[in-house]
């Protein structure tokens, strides 16, 4: 492994940590929409963005790692969607189902959507 991989993922790892910590200030934890949802969701998007880019754009692959693997690894966060989605089941196994739903589907939905935003941002950039 490549020490400048090594380095981009690390750094992309803690500045993608400390945005999710911030996001937990930000975003009261009794709102439907936690903070874990927004995270992961905002996550999705950035990283679909960042795929799509990649295809066209770039081929550091210590960029790509560094921005997707660190910082949205870092930014978002499956434990503590699962300890949630087991936390609201015991309260509400309904509002569990719909929390899980709408993380799940909204994920994909929002990583679709930057996939294609991204392919877009590179072609026109690489057409200029």
């Amino acid at each position: 492994m490549q020490w400048r991989i090594i380095i981009a993922v690390f750094i992309g790892g803690a500045i993608g940590t400390y945005f999710r910590y911030l996001a937990s200030f930000i975003i009261p934890e009794q709102n439907v929409f936690s903070a874990t949802l927004v995270v992961n969701a905002t996550g999705s998007l950035v990283l679909g963005f960042i795929t799509g880019w990649y295809l066209i754009r770039s081929n550091h692959q210590w960029l790509k790692l560094g921005l997707g693997t660190g910082l949205c690894g870092g930014y978002t966060t499956m434990t503590t969607f699962a300890a949630e989605s087991v936390r609201i089941a015991g309260a509400s196994p309904s509002g569990a189902i719909l929390y899980v739903l709408m993380s799940v589907i909204g994920g994909m939905i929002a990583a679709g959507v930057g996939l294609v935003l991204g392919r877009v941002w590179a072609e026109k950039r690489v057409a200029t």
